[in-house]
């Protein structure tokens, strides 16, 4: 054989080698690329799990709350009633006490005044009375 086709046979043998190397190599990183997405797959999975978990708990908490509801409405109501009751009796002792109560005030005060005043000149003719002063009581 000649040399030339000798050549050419190393030429495309290297060249062959080259291309089952870089195969294998890509085949490699295939494989590792597979390995990560199924990783990657397996975690989606989990956490898909868990997000049906999270659902299923959450339409039972939506359950027990829609059954909770209308017993706190039935309690606002009754809070409402008693509160409008309270009112209307404040109301109404207010309106019947408030009178009464401003004319005894009014008349302590006309009676701690007139006592007062009475018991001022009381104690000043008293005091007068028993005066060392000329034109008191003592001189007549």
């Amino acid at each position: 054989m000649p040399t030339l086709i000798q050549i050419c046979i190393v030429i495309v043998t290297v060249g062959l080698l080259a291309i089952a190397l870089m195969t294998a190599r890509m085949m490699m990183r295939f494989n590792k690329a597979t390995e990560e997405f199924s990783q990657v797959v397996n975690v989606i999975r989990e956490s898909a799990v868990k997000f049906d978990l999270v659902t299923h708990e959450t339409q039972v908490l939506v359950a027990s709350l829609r059954d909770c509801v209308p017993p706190v409405l039935r309690v606002v109501d009754r809070f409402e009633v008693v509160g409008q009751r309270t009112a209307d009796l404040s109301l109404a002792l207010l309106t019947e006490i408030e009178l009464p109560v401003f004319t005894a005030a009014a008349m302590a005060r006309g009676v701690r005044s007139g006592a007062n005043h009475f018991l001022g000149r009381l104690m000043q003719r008293f005091t007068q009375r028993n005066a060392p002063i000329n034109g008191g009581s003592k001189d007549e």
